[in-house]
């Protein structure tokens, strides 16, 4: 086998790095993006922070009282996750429609280094941003002050990383396989919508009904790690989230090693 058969065919650490780089500066020099997402997650904070806790009537989890802002902010900072690694993967298809992707894909590196360096860095843009809502949520007091939340913050990076390793995933299948962008305003109806509003993360729903939604265990991973309570036990909310993320990305890198640009 040649050198270059070699290299396109191992995975190449160094090169993940690079393209993780990518694109957190990429999503970081994009000021209307980071402002949009920001005030997305501010907004949903205060509308539902505030319009849950005027109700005046505390969530119950597995017979604990819960701050109804507590449960909304935990719910929103996984909720951030959802969306910005679902739409942060079909950004393939944006470097297909400028060319960016036919370039990549002479490169003398696996595809696999591509998607996994493409994986890695929506991931870390994600933990970015919700460790930024995480941190506007404290400050205004939705967890309370309690000196446990730092090293509860602290324990919800790796929480954050794992649980956008699936959403990741998603949104890399579905670009592979995009055609057009009118198709974006059906995977938002069909896809994302179901999951937000069906995983518990805004209100409580009962648990026959968002448990067959893997978004579910995320949202309740994050309450267990930032709260302390949760519907499910942790170690299921664990391995779901965990089996989950891994399944998504073999089937986005089996569709991204089948992925064709048009000439």
């Amino acid at each position: 086998m040649s050198d270059l058969n070699i290299e396109k065919t191992k995975i190449n650490y160094s090169v993940i790095w690079i393209l993780a780089k990518r694109e957190l500066l990429s999503f970081w020099r994009n000021k209307s993006r980071v402002i949009s997402s920001l005030v997305q997650g501010l907004l949903f904070l205060f509308v539902f922070g505030v319009g849950l806790s005027g109700l005046g009537s505390s969530t119950i989890i597995q017979g604990v009282s819960v701050d109804p802002r507590a449960f909304a902010a935990s719910g929103i900072a996984a909720m951030i996750i959802l969306f910005t690694g679902i739409f942060g993967g079909m950004s393939i298809f944006r470097d297909k429609m400028f060319g960016f992707m036919k370039e990549l894909l002479v490169a003398p590196v696996s595809r696999r280094t591509l998607m996994l360096g493409r994986t890695v860095g929506i991931a870390l843009q994600t933990m970015l941003q919700v460790m930024i809502i995480i941190g506007i949520s404290i400050a205004i007091g939705y967890f309370g002050y309690d000196l446990n939340l730092i090293w509860r913050v602290i324990l919800i990076i790796p929480v954050a990383f794992l649980a956008s390793l699936g959403i990741v995933g998603i949104g890399l299948t579905i670009s592979t396989r995009l055609r057009d962008m009118q198709s974006f305003g059906l995977i938002q109806t069909f896809i994302v919508m179901p999951m937000m509003w069906l995983s518990g993360a805004l209100f409580p729903f009962p648990i026959q009904v968002t448990m067959f939604n893997p978004f579910t265990y995320s949202v309740d991973l994050f309450r267990f790690v930032l709260l302390g309570v949760s519907y499910f036990p942790f170690w299921l909310d664990l391995l779901i989230t965990g089996v989950f993320g891994a399944l998504l990305i073999v089937i986005g890198a089996r569709s991204f090693n089948k992925m064709e640009i048009s000439q």
